[in-house]
């Protein structure tokens, strides 16, 4: 009996130190349903924007089940920035969805069936901002800017806000954001192995580099 507890105890114990996930008590993106074309933006977007540095930029994620968590990136991607009187106004991003890969090949696979991303059917994510404003003294995380705008995923529109630290230098405007999105707004729901269920939230990391503002 005596031995029956303590295995019980060490079980529990063993569990509750794998549960530990990077993406619990991450800053979340606000959501709200949204009515706005995308269409029409993202293609005056990258007519006019300032070409975001892909060789210098990365989107990553991470994503977390019951007892581990999973890295992963999206190696295509493209987008831009449109600035007025020296101040960012515009940004505008689309992500190849089939690019996704993650820590372990298996799991990069999965995430490109129906499961998931659903890549033969959305191919693509999108993201137009709607609003770019400077972030309140003291916000959370040093944030300099707060970011607002729709993410067009898995066939699901949603309006996001989000974090944003920018810095400029001779290389140009470094942007970097880290919040998590709760999978379900945009209907990915696999909901994992029974005893090793996926958790709703996943981890965004961003580091974006933008040329500097043109010369006024």
């Amino acid at each position: 009996m005596k031995f029956s507890s303590l295995f019980l105890a060490l079980s529990i114990l063993t569990l509750g130190v794998a549960c530990k996930s990077e993406v619990d008590n991450k800053p979340a993106a606000e959501v709200s349903d949204t009515s706005t074309t995308m269409e029409s933006a993202i293609t005056e977007t990258a007519s006019n924007a300032e070409k975001v540095v892909k060789e210098k930029s990365s989107i990553d994620w991470v994503g977390a089940k019951v007892t581990r968590d999973h890295k992963g990136k999206f190696k295509n991607f493209d987008g831009g920035i449109e600035y007025s009187a020296g101040k960012p106004s515009r940004i505008a991003f689309e992500i190849d969805l089939s690019s996704v890969e993650a820590d372990d090949e298996k799991l990069t696979g999965h995430l490109k069936s129906s499961d998931f991303f659903d890549v033969a059917k959305f191919p693509k994510a999108t993201f137009v901002s709607t609003s770019i404003a400077e972030a309140p003294a003291g916000t959370a995380g040093g944030a300099t800017h707060i970011v607002k705008g729709t993410l067009d995923l898995h066939g699901v529109q949603k309006e996001v806000t989000i974090p944003v630290v920018t810095k400029t230098n001779a290389e140009g405007v470094r942007t970097k954001s880290e919040f998590t999105i709760n999978r379900h707004d945009w209907g990915v729901s696999y909901r994992g192995a029974a005893d090793d269920l996926i958790k709703d939230n996943v981890l965004i990391r961003l580091d974006l580099l933008f040329p500097p503002p043109p010369a006024a």
